[in-house]
């Protein structure tokens, strides 16, 4: 096991007193009792005082242990869609290789296969993290240190490689990385079509991660089809029975934040939108959105959400500083 991958096991195992939750992305097909052994596994009590990640998602979702997601809604052309906003906090006051910052609002999946993760996360990263691919036919993961803000388009997923034993090995796929700063707005798209695809019986996922404003710093990935053909012996397409469903987060997925010092030294704002495809039968939206992840009072979380038939939005506002000014809700739509 090389230095960097002992360490990102440490990680893993640091999440428990961090985020003060582990980070599952199983989507609704997980059993229920997988669903219950995960939502005892994740209830952790709050041990800092200004420290950790926070997320945001549907209640009763996979990060609460439960089965809450929304329709792929395939149409034949397109799907779901789902476009965030979130502004770049400020850095904080102190950077080293202690913190792994994973910044994002991702679309995830139920498993195929061999498959035990399957995550669409464009992210904005910061400190020791993962940042690289091999690219195919093996997409081994990478990973570097930054100590400034830089952002990609990334596809991350897990296969088992001995079930009995429940050994299994990381997989990742990049666009091209690119810095943000402070103020800056990131605009992240998530959008199912079958343009350039032989049928639109194997449609794929174009992940774009942006600067609004900024055409030069423009990261993009294709995802033909899930786990990027490694399984294809057993998924092939994302039509599947298994990827019908969607779940989606928002969340500061921040390692070795332990105190407020190696926290992002300013809040930030986000926005997620969920536009259903036009001509199939519209699902309700949730009015119930949470913050279901990170339990103490700093970082703090406002949330709210509104919607018509068509189109939800919700906002999440995090606040280090109880008192601090973010950017407002006007000012965010008048930047997009």
């Amino acid at each position: 096991m090389t230095r960097h991958e002992l360490k990102h096991l440490l990680f893993g195992l640091m999440a428990v007193l961090v985020l003060c939750t582990e980070a599952f992305h199983d989507c609704i097909q997980a059993s229920r009792a997988h669903r219950e052994r995960r939502k005892q596994k994740r209830q952790h009590n709050f041990l800092g005082d200004c420290a950790g990640g926070v997320c945001m998602g549907v209640a009763n979702g996979p990060h609460q242990g439960g089965n809450a997601s929304y329709p792929v809604a395939w149409n034949g052309t397109l799907g779901t869609r789902v476009e965030a906003y979130m502004t770049v906090p400020a850095l904080p006051t102190s950077i080293d290789d202690s913190i792994t910052y994973y910044i994002w609002t991702d679309v995830f999946f139920g498993d195929e296969g061999r498959g035990i993760m399957n995550q669409l996360v464009p992210q904005l990263i910061l400190g020791d993290a993962l940042d690289g691919s091999s690219g195919p036919p093996n997409y081994e993961p990478k990973w570097g240190f930054h100590d400034s803000w830089a952002f990609a388009s990334h596809y991350y997923f897990e296969l088992q490689t001995n079930k009995d034993q429940g050994d299994d090995e990381s997989h990742a796929a990049y666009g091209e990385f690119f810095p943000a700063h402070q103020g800056e707005v990131i605009r992240t798209t998530f959008e199912l079509s079958s343009e350039g695809q032989p049928s639109s019986s194997s449609p794929k996922w174009t992940l774009t991660m942006e600067i609004v404003g900024d055409d030069s710093r423009v990261s993009v990935l294709v995802v033909n089809e899930p786990y990027m053909g490694m399984d294809a012996s057993n998924t092939k397409s994302w039509l599947e029975g298994n990827y019908t469903n969607m779940c989606i987060n928002s969340c500061w997925e921040l390692y070795g934040a332990v105190d407020a010092a190696h926290l992002p030294s300013s809040g930030a704002t986000y926005m997620v939108n969920i536009e259903q495809p036009v001509e199939v039968v519209h699902f309700p939206f949730s009015e119930a959105w949470v913050r279901d992840e990170g339990d103490g009072y700093c970082p703090r979380v406002a949330i709210h959400e509104e919607h018509n038939e068509l189109k939800q939005s919700v906002w999440m506002e995090i606040r280090v500083d109880e008192e601090e000014a973010i950017m407002t809700q006007d000012l965010l739509l008048s930047k997009v």
